[in-house]
Parts: structure tokens; C-alpha cells; sequence
């Protein structure tokens, strides 16, 4: 028995002990490795060029490659990506300098489409041209020159005879940028030889060939004979008219009677000269008036009225309003960071019961129950200012119930107040009756266990949960027992602020709370006498407040 006792001992020493025999540059790699997925790039960068310098790895190269990214040197993020993308598997390569080649080949590619470039082309031919850029002198200026974006470059250029200019230009990604080069020429400098342009000599136009005029043969013209008209016919004889018979003689009327005298009229008395009467004033127009009776048989006629055309009636009032609908909270990682680090964005959803009444012509009085659900995945968060060994992970699945009374403004938007904008206010209370907030120590997820020199801070959200103190071995300073979260290990639940443990700080699990709501902004749609819909967005303590709901008129 002793061969397989020895062999188990052996295992486990290998096993638990420390990285003894690592090799060169790997403690660096693995404290920059760390720092890097923490985001410290500052601090990554210096570690990981010393474990380079010592020895290359591909799963330390990449996280320096993209260190380089973040602080926008991209040129040595390419080359080093490059570099490793090329490489094949070699003897002592683990399964992270596999992946990190892998993923080189990958990020290679999608960086060189971010590299802007730049080409300057000479407008002509200059003699002995030069072209420097940041003073080093560019052999081929018409080639794609990769720069990195948001460098300032200083380009010069001189030729022969010609002054010298410089510019300053900033690349952007991505950016594709061709420069066209023109210089001026020294005065009093000779300019270049023009070539020769060849003239061409005049071309002859081809002598023209005689045309050969045809004779025109006259044809003779044959001469018709005269036609002889045909001897006319003897022309009828004009019938004579018989004379006529004697008129009949005309009988004379007997002479009229002597006319009677007619008697002269006695002559008009001188007649009386014509009052011309004064020039009327100008009329005025007719009023409506009703007519008077000008005789005694004529009876007045009454004025007749135009009706005046009444507007519509506005739609009818109603004063009580039952709605429901759904009703959503949005809390931003930023209000995390109002007391701490850590944090992630978190979607509260519920709904809401209201009963509204109208108060005068455009106000509502809203009161409401409302349903939420603050629930919250694995989260790391440790309050501002204390040391990264204080991560927890913070989980959530509370809920709660509002009571709240709210103010709303309503504006139609037009005559039949078919849309209003509404403008409102409120204040309520909340109770989390259900549920319970749950907190844990936590240490990087990338630590080795059993090397306490790997327990260094990286990227929060990769922390995992402490097992006990000092479990995983090595993790004394994040999972320990010296502070005020001395048992928050797997299963601690935090006990509501109302209540204080003996010998702990008060608890941080809400149990009433305030709720506010300023401002609340909307819009109602009334397509129907009795039935409204309402959207509203507003800003309330617990988060970004939205609504969709439905009213019936009572």
C-alpha cells in the first residue's frame, strides 16, 4: 500500500503547491492578464511587456495587443495580432495560447479595417521630389501608408526648383485620405524642358479628277396638228310672244266729299316753368329694417334673419375615468454609481389600477395601485471608495406593492379633443412584501487557487463567489472574516433596514419606501366618447418611470 499512498501524496503536493517552477515573465503575465480584463490598461501594459521581453506567450501577446487598442495605438495592436495570427501550435503551448490565436486571426482582421491610411500623389512630375512624414522620409508617396488615428502628421515635401511646403493633417478611422500634391516653383528657378510636341504636317487634299461632261442629246418635239373644232348646229329659231290683249280700262273713283274743317285748339296758357329739385345726398345702403305700412291696407313684413351656423358642441365631459394598464421602471447602471462601483442596468416591470376624477375643466386627480418586480441577476458592487476586496455579488427578487396619487395637466391638441398632452406629477409610498436581497463575498474569477500572488483586481463582473473564508485557498483578502461582511457567504440574507444584528450595521433590505414621480409626461388618445388610451414616460426615484394603459368612463 505504500506505492499508492506515496503516489496520492505526490499528486496533491503538485496539485496545492505553489508555481514553484513557473517559468520566466509568467507572474507578470498573469498580473497583467488580470489587469487587462479588469480594464486597468495603464497597469497591464507595463506587466505584460515585461513577461513579453522574457518570454512569448500568445495568451499574454493578445490582452497586450488589446491594451494597445484601448489606448489607440493601433499600428502596434496590428502587428502584434499579426504576429501570433501567423504562429502555429508549439510544444508547451496551453489551451489559452491556442484560443489566443484563434481569436488574433479574428480581431487582425476587423483592426486593419479601422487603420486609416493615407496617399499623396504629385499633381506632375517634379525632379528630385522628397516626401517626409513626421520626418521620415516616405520612399513610395503614392503607396497606402497606415497611420493611427487621431496622430497629428506634419508632411513636407521639396523637388528641384521648387519651394518647399509642409501641412498638417489628423487621420480618422477608418478614413481613406489621398492628398494631391502641387508645388510651386522658385522664382527666377527654370522650369523643367517641355517635351517636344511633334506637329503634324499638313495633309493634301486629293487632287479632285476631271468629271467628263456628257453630251445632252435634244430629242426632236413633235409638233400636234391643229384640231379642228366641229361645225357648230344650226342655231332654234326665237319663238315670238303673240301680242297682247288690250288692257281693260281702269275705273276712276268718285271724288271725296269735302273734308270737314278741323278746329284749331285755343292756345296753351304760358306754361309754369319747372322747379328743379335740389340734387339728392348720396344714398345710403338699405338697412334691414322691417317695412313700415305706407297705406292702410298694407301690413308691415317682418325682417327676415339669417341663421348664424352654430360651431359643433365640444365632446362631452366625463368625470370619473377606471384605467389599467401596464406600468415599468428602467434603472440605469449610472444611479449605481451615485453610491458605488459595480452595477448593471435593471428592468422593473409591472402594472398599475387607477381611478381618476376631474377637478375643473383640464385637471385629474389619479390615484393608483401599482405591482413591481425588482428583480436583479448575479451583480457585482462595493460602496465608493473602498478597496476592490470588497466586491460583492447582489442578487435580488423582491417585489413590491405602490400606492400613489398623482396631478395631471390635460392640453387638447385639437378642436374635439380626440389627442391631449398631459403634464402631471405624483407621490406615493412602496412596501417590498415578498422576497429578500442576498449578498456575497467575492474574488476574481481568474485567480489561481493556492498562489496568492494571482488574487489581484481585475474585471469585476468575472468575480465569482467566495466559497468561506479563505476558500478557494490563497483568497484571505477578498474571502475572510475582518469586516462588517464577515458572514456574507452563500445563503446570507440581508436583513431589512429597520433592523439592526447585534454587533453588525443595519440592514440595507428597503422595506417602505418613498416613491416620486416629477415630471410625468404623456399622451392621450380618446377615439370614443367613454374610452381613453394614455401613454406616459416620466422620472421617479426608483428609475425611469414608463406607461401604457387604458380608461373607461364611469
Amino acid at each position: 500500500m505504500r506505492l499508492p499512498i506515496a503516489s496520492l501524496f505526490g499528486l496533491l503536493a503538485v496539485l496545492l503547491a505553489p508555481p514553484v517552477f513557473a517559468g520566466p515573465g509568467d507572474k507578470e503575465a498573469n498580473q497583467g492578464m488580470n489587469a487587462a480584463r479588469g480594464g486597468f490598461c495603464k497597469r497591464a501594459i507595463p506587466l505584460l511587456e515585461s513577461a513579453e521581453s522574457q518570454r512569448h506567450r500568445p495568451s499574454s501577446a493578445v490582452p497586450l495587443a488589446d491594451c494597445y487598442v484601448k489606448q489607440g495605438e493601433l499600428l502596434k495592436a496590428s502587428e502584434i495580432y499579426h504576429k501570433v495570427a501567423s504562429e502555429k501550435k508549439a510544444p508547451g503551448y496551453n489551451a489559452r495560447d491556442v484560443a489566443a490565436i484563434t481569436s488574433a486571426k479574428k480581431k487582425a482582421a476587423q483592426l486593419d479595417a479601422r487603420i486609416p491610411t493615407l496617399v499623396v500623389t504629385p499633381a506632375e512630375p517634379y525632379e528630385g521630389l522628397v516626401v517626409e512624414i513626421d520626418g521620415e522620409v516616405i520612399s513610395e508617396p503614392s503607396a497606402a501608408h497606415r497611420f493611427d488615428p487621431g496622430e497629428v502628421l506634419v508632411i513636407v515635401a521639396r523637388a528641384e526648383g521648387h519651394e518647399e511646403t509642409s501641412q498638417k493633417i489628423t487621420l480618422k478611422e477608418k478614413q481613406r485620405r489621398e492628398i494631391k500634391l502641387r508645388l510651386k516653383p522658385k522664382p527666377g528657378g527654370k522650369k523643367p524642358p517641355e517635351k517636344p510636341v511633334a506637329k503634324k504636317p499638313p495633309e493634301k487634299p486629293p487632287p479632285e479628277k476631271p468629271v467628263a461632261e456628257k453630251p445632252v442629246a435634244k430629242k426632236p418635239v413633235a409638233k400636234k396638228p391643229p384640231e379642228k373644232k366641229p361645225p357648230r348646229a344650226a342655231e332654234k329659231p326665237v319663238a315670238k310672244k303673240p301680242p297682247r290683249a288690250a288692257e281693260k280700262p281702269v275705273a276712276k273713283k268718285p271724288p271725296r266729299a269735302a273734308e270737314k274743317p278741323v278746329a284749331k285748339k285755343p292756345p296753351r296758357a304760358a306754361e309754369k316753368p319747372v322747379a328743379k329739385k335740389p340734387p339728392r345726398a348720396a344714398e345710403k345702403p338699405a338697412e334691414d329694417k322691417p317695412r313700415v305700412a305706407t297705406g292702410p291696407d298694407e301690413r308691415p313684413k317682418p325682417a327676415v334673419e339669417m341663421p348664424e351656423p352654430t360651431p359643433p358642441s365640444p365632446r362631452r365631459q366625463r368625470d370619473v375615468w377606471l384605467g389599467a394598464g401596464f406600468q415599468g421602471f428602467f434603472i440605469p447602471q449610472l444611479m449605481f454609481g451615485l453610491l458605488g462601483e459595480g452595477g448593471r442596468d435593471v428592468l422593473v416591470p409591472g402594472g398599475d389600477i387607477s381611478l381618476s376624477t376631474r377637478l375643473g375643466r383640464r385637471f385629474d386627480l389619479v390615484f393608483s395601485v401599482a405591482y413591481a418586480r425588482f428583480w436583479m441577476d448575479e451583480t457585482p458592487f462595493k460602496p465608493k471608495g473602498h478597496p476592490d476586496t470588497d466586491y460583492e455579488i447582489v442578487e435580488s427578487d423582491l417585489q413590491a406593492l405602490q400606492a400613489g396619487v398623482r396631478l395631471v395637466w390635460n392640453i387638447p391638441l385639437d378642436r374635439d379633443e380626440l389627442f391631449a398632452f398631459r403634464v402631471g406629477a405624483g407621490l406615493g409610498v412602496g412596501w417590498t412584501f415578498m422576497g429578500d436581497l442576498y449578498r456575497t463575498q467575492a474574488y476574481p474569477g481568474d485567480a489561481v487557487p493556492g498562489d496568492p500572488g494571482s488574487f489581484v483586481p481585475g474585471d469585476p463582473y468575472r468575480y465569482v463567489k467566495c466559497r468561506g473564508p479563505n476558500n478557494p485557498i490563497g483568497s484571505f483578502r477578498y474571502c475572510n472574516e475582518l469586516d462588517y461582511d464577515a458572514d456574507h457567504y452563500p445563503g446570507y440574507v440581508e436583513p431589512s433596514w429597520f433592523t439592526r444584528p447585534k454587533g453588525r450595521p443595519q440592514g440595507l433590505r428597503p422595506l417602505v419606501y418613498p416613491w416620486l414621480v416629477l415630471p410625468e409626461i404623456g399622451l392621450a388618445l380618446r377615439p370614443w366618447d367613454r374610452v381613453a388610451f394614455d401613454l406616459r414616460v416620466g422620472a421617479s426615484v426608483t428609475g425611469l418611470l414608463g406607461g401604457l394603459g387604458i380608461r373607461f368612463a364611469l
